[in-house]
């Protein structure tokens, strides 16, 4: 018998694409899947996408992964390091 698995995904991050694909790499790093939604149509014209182009693309993840994911998003927005930036710019 084959068993069937539901998968709901919501929205953790809502942002640029360039913050929201930085934060899709951090939740898979730390074993989390996550998708982009509408990331590329948010780089050609994101005020189709949302009112005014704000946060056009959405990170989404499982239901049973939100909280996790959440408590990395937070601890992504509260660090003091500037990823990919030398030490002397930050």
């Amino acid at each position: 018998m084959i068993r069937q698995t539901r998968i709901r995904l919501v929205t953790a991050f809502s942002g640029g694409f360039n913050e929201a694909k930085m934060i899709q790499t951090i939740l898979t790093e730390n074993g989390i899947k996550a998708t982009l939604e509408n990331g590329f149509m948010a780089s050609i014209a994101p005020w189709v996408v949302t009112p005014g182009g704000f946060s056009p693309v959405n990170v989404s993840v499982n239901d049973t992964d939100l909280e996790a994911a959440l408590k990395l998003i937070e601890e992504f927005n509260n660090s003091e390091e500037v990823p990919g930036q030398p030490d002397d710019l930050v």
